[in-house]
C-alpha cells in the first residue's frame, strides 16, 4: 500500500475540522447529501453497463450493493 502524501495527511485534518465545527443537523443533511449522490453515482454506472435494467431493478441492485458493503 503506497504511502500517505503530507498533503493528503492534511486535507484530511483539514476535513474532520470542518465536520467537527459543524452541528448534528449539518453532519446529518451532509451525510444524507453524501448517500444521495453515491446512488445517483451507482445508478448512473448501472445504467452504463447493464441498460436493460429498469429503474426498479437499478434501485434493487444498488440497495442488493449497499446493504452487502463492507468499510
Amino acid at each position: 500500500m503506497p504511502a500517505v502524501s503530507a498533503h493528503a495527511t492534511a486535507a484530511d485534518a483539514r476535513q474532520t475540522d470542518i465536520y467537527r465545527r459543524m452541528t448534528p443537523k449539518q453532519r446529518l443533511e451532509q451525510a444524507m447529501q453524501m448517500n444521495r449522490q453515491m446512488r445517483e453515482l451507482m445508478d448512473s454506472g448501472l445504467r452504463a453497463t447493464h441498460p436493460q435494467l429498469s429503474a426498479d431493478e437499478r434501485r434493487r441492485e444498488i440497495a442488493r450493493r449497499t446493504l452487502r458493503a463492507r468499510s
